[in-house]
């Protein structure tokens, strides 16, 4: 069939095109958007509506709630012979779509948060509250532990060994061999 004399597509959720040369793909593929893809039509209808000199121009409708409209679209058919061949395999058309918000569909979103779909629903659990808390807890618990490791005025010790081969702990600013803080008591080890 000539691409440029095809009048209409009619593209089925569910059904896979018709293949010669390649793998056959769903007519239908959803690429996202902002209303995501969770209400794929089932049935699409796509009219031919001129020929730019390189390729047909689709308008495609669907019954979509009024929330939704189709954004970008691009009508895919597998060439009978090669690729970009003018004349196609019957039933090889697909459809690539991004489902977009209309402006009612995103006044709703901004003023409910949420569709009646599913797709956008916040959702609160006593578990968020209760994460809320851990993540809390686990960040103070970091910050203690940086306080501790790098910001107290506590010295590292280090180990040295004697003759005997036993080692013992000697606090480091003995190995420096600057004097004792005030307050020490050179019997205590």
């Amino acid at each position: 069939v000539l691409l440029r004399e095809v009048q209409a597509l009619t593209l089925h959720r569910g059904q896979y095109t018709t293949s010669r040369r390649t793998a056959s793909v769903p007519q239908l593929q959803c690429m996202g958007g902002t209303a995501g893809c969770s209400h794929i039509p089932e049935v699409v209808q796509c009219y031919n509506k001129g020929w730019d000199g390189y390729d047909v121009q689709w308008q495609c409708k669907a019954d979509l709630i009024n929330t939704y409209r189709f954004g970008r679209i691009e009508v895919s058919c597998e060439g009978y012979d090669y690729p970009n061949d003018p004349y196609i395999l019957r039933g090889s058309c697909s459809l690539l779509f991004r489902l977009e918000l209309t402006e009612e569909g995103e006044r709703k979103m901004k003023n409910t948060g949420s569709f009646g779909s599913g797709y956008y629903q916040s959702r609160t659990d006593s578990s968020d509250s209760g994460s809320g808390a851990v993540v809390i807890i686990v960040l103070l618990a970091l910050a203690f532990g940086v306080y501790k490791l790098f910001l107290s005025n506590q010295q590292p010790q280090q180990s040295f060994g004697d003759s005997d081969g036993f080692r013992f702990a000697r606090p480091f600013w003995q190995s420096q061999q600057a004097p004792p803080p005030p307050g020490f008591k050179s019997s205590f080890t």
